[in-house]
């Protein structure tokens, strides 16, 4: 007589597979975007070198400031859009350590040879540090283009200067504040939502952990917690 199929296992491992494609999906879409956005960027600075090496005029700078306008609206949409596939990603792979961490526990004396950690294991998931590395937000995708961004900021304002007749050095003074401000302001945007994200994940993770008999992890403080000292497996945390 045929064995009854483990149909847990079974949703278990095409949850697994979905999400790797989602991830996959994800991850692809956002590199698409990332190269689109150079591509144009490159593109439209060497048109805009182009009409400037052909010489001064009216005609050349408006042509020349709505080449670099245009580049910058695709520039913030394109930002904003990255920072969402940023999260879904981070979403994407926690739902795979999830999913990961059900397959240890069916089989604990697999353990000691699963090498990448799984939400049991001590601080795998705990959200972002108050602080948090500013260089790798800087330096990512979203932060490159923020980066880019601020740069087109900057070399408007440092043109829109020098145009009214200013000395150079204020030109250049100036384009360098807004250089760093844009920059700032770009990476804090992206600091921001994954803040957010990471609320929105670990509340999850933590509700979907709790035992049956406990209340949502958004009761208020006050609320009675039957079941806080259940023996049910829980995600750790790393205070």
């Amino acid at each position: 007589m045929a064995e009854d199929p483990d149909i847990a296992l079974t949703v278990a491992l095409a949850e697994y597979e979905h999400l790797r494609e989602a991830r996959r999906a994800n991850n692809d879409q956002a590199t698409a975007r990332f190269n689109f956005f150079l591509v144009v960027a490159s593109a439209a600075t060497a048109v805009a070198g182009a009409l400037i090496t052909g010489g001064a005029g009216t005609a050349t700078t408006s042509a020349v400031a709505g080449i670099g306008a245009l580049v910058l609206l695709l520039g913030l949409t394109i930002f904003v859009r990255q920072v969402e596939f940023t999260n879904r990603a981070r979403l994407y792979a926690v739902a795979i350590d999830s999913i990961r961490t059900y397959l240890v526990r069916r089989a604990p004396e697999l353990g000691p040879y699963v090498v990448m950690p799984t939400l049991d294991d001590d601080g795998v998931y705990q959200g972002r540090p108050p602080g948090g590395p500013w260089l790798r937000d800087a330096v990512g995708l979203s932060g490159t283009i923020g980066l880019v961004n601020s740069a087109l900021l900057a070399l408007a304002t440092g043109l829109g200067v020098r145009h009214v007749g200013a000395a150079w050095w204020l030109a250049v003074t100036c384009g360098a504040l807004v250089l760093g401000g844009g920059a700032s302001t770009h990476v804090w945007y992206v600091r921001r939502r994954s803040r957010a994200s990471h609320a929105r994940i670990r509340a999850t993770v933590e509700r979907r952990h709790q035992p049956a008999d406990d209340p949502p992890v958004t009761a208020p403080p006050s609320a009675p917690r039957g079941g806080a000292t259940s023996e049910t497996p829980r995600v750790r945390w790393t205070p």
